[in-house]
């Protein structure tokens, strides 16, 4: 996870110069995505807590996001351009990261397949910055050769049909 975070913010502070305090908003923006990622698992119970993440632990709160507030011209147009930058970051966050969290080995090894009961993370690149809806498969598809190649993943707001 560092060196993924490492290697994007490299990439795209060496893309812009950037003042200190823009360099500082952003490395705030993109703590506030690393940190927003879920550590446990969802429940279907609505009368559980949220989702754990490492910025409740941080901060004890729930939300952390920034307020937008009123700001001059000059503050305005760079706080753009950090907005640009760290919607870059999630998007690259979410191609570079995401991968990485489920192993993938030659198929001539067995491992275990995905169940119903799976608890998922959504990967959708229309996701708002820092959002990481989790899923429950609820159904698996299984294809001619009895492997699993597809589910159905239940979110909070629809039904997804992975393949």
């Amino acid at each position: 996870m560092i060196r993924t975070t490492r290697k994007i913010l490299r990439a795209l502070v060496n893309e812009q110069p950037l003042t200190d305090e823009q360099l500082l908003t952003f490395m705030a923006e993109a703590e506030r995505v690393v940190n927003e990622r879920p550590i446990t698992p969802v429940s279907n119970d609505s009368r559980d807590l949220p989702v754990l993440t490492p910025n409740m632990l941080l901060l004890m709160k729930n939300n952390t996001s920034i307020s937008q507030g009123v700001f001059d011209v000059y503050v305005k147009r760079w706080w753009k351009q950090i907005q640009y930058l760290a919607n870059i970051f999630w998007r690259r966050w979410l191609r570079e990261y995401l991968p990485t969290l489920q192993q993938r080995n030659k198929w001539q090894r067995e491992q275990r397949d995905i169940k119903i009961d799976d608890v998922v993370i959504v990967a959708d690149y229309h996701t708002p910055r820092g959002q990481w809806p989790l899923g429950r498969v609820i159904e698996v598809i299984r294809s001619r050769d009895s492997l699993i190649r597809s589910c159905v993943i239940r979110t909070k707001e629809s039904q997804i049909l992975d393949l």
